[in-house]
Formats: structure tokens, sequence, C-alpha cells
């Protein structure tokens, strides 16, 4: 049996695209199985799409510091946050290739048309548990070496996961 060549490129190009989509689902996992813990106190969002479906809109008060940081309409960059007690992120400052303290973590952030986005704007979760995310007051993320988020729980004013 003979393959021609655009079949046998075909077939390269489909193994190596589900090589690299497998290869960034490893690299996720490992961040949420290893990655440092950062929490960040939510915001207040538009009440009307708070609850929609299966899922909660997110936004950050640590965002609001951002903004103030840094006077750009797009951006992307890092800043220091000093974790406190609970792993709760404190904003420093935007990262200027100043050394970190011991308490301190890089974050990545952008910036797009006036708005700080970080990792994840909505949290998805199991329909009829819209009650139980309401009470949501932090987001718990894991965080690698880079600064890179990855939204990993909600958790409750007592900083239990729900």
């Amino acid at each position: 049996m003979t393959f021609s060549k655009s079949a046998i490129g075909v077939t390269l190009s489909a193994l190596a695209i589900l090589a690299l989509v497998n290869l960034n689902i490893y690299q996720q996992e490992q961040q949420l199985a290893n990655g440092d813990i950062v929490v960040f106190e939510l915001a207040p969002v538009d009440p009307r799409s708070l609850m929609q479906g299966d899922y909660m809109a997110l936004n950050y008060q640590i965002s609001s510091n951002i903004s103030q940081a840094t006077d750009q309409e797009n951006d992307d960059g890092l800043f220091v946050v000093t974790l406190a007690q609970h792993q709760l992120a404190q904003f420093d400052a935007l990262y200027q290739g100043q050394a970190l303290l011991p308490n301190q973590q890089l974050i990545q952030y952008r910036v797009r048309s006036g708005r700080v986005k970080l990792a994840s704007n909505a949290f998805f979760f199991e329909e009829g548990r819209a009650d139980a995310f309401a009470k949501a007051k932090y987001g718990e993320f894991r965080v690698n070496p880079a600064g890179k988020l990855l939204l990993s729980n909600m958790l409750d004013k007592d900083f239990k996961r729900i």
C-alpha cells in the first residue's frame, strides 16, 4: 500500500497537533497539582450577569490596583503581590525587575481596552450549585514560576473551598 506525500503530510501534521495539545494539558495538570497557591478577593460584578446558567462572572479587587498603576489601554506584564494569611494576595507594584521577598509572588496580567484581565473571568460549576457559589468571596489560583495563573477553586468568606 502506498501513501501520497499529501496524506503523509496531513498525518504528520495531525500527530504534531495532538502532541502539542497533550503537552499543554499535561503542563496545566502539573501546574494545578504543584503550583503555588495565590488567593484573590473577588470584586462585585454586574448583578444581572452574576449567575447565568452554570457559571459565574468574576472580577477581582486587585484589578483596580493594576488599573491605577498602568495608564496603558493595552498592556501585558507582571505585577508583584505579597501573600498574607491564607495566601491572600495584596498588590505591591508593577514588576520592574526588582528582587522579590520570600513572601512575594509575580503574577501575569493583561490589559485590553482598558480592562484588566487575570487568568479567568468566569467560573463554571455543576448545574444546581448556583446558591453555593453565590457565597464565593475569593478565587484560589495555582501560579507557576512565570506568573501564569490557573483558577482552581472558589472559596467562601472563611477561606473554605466551595
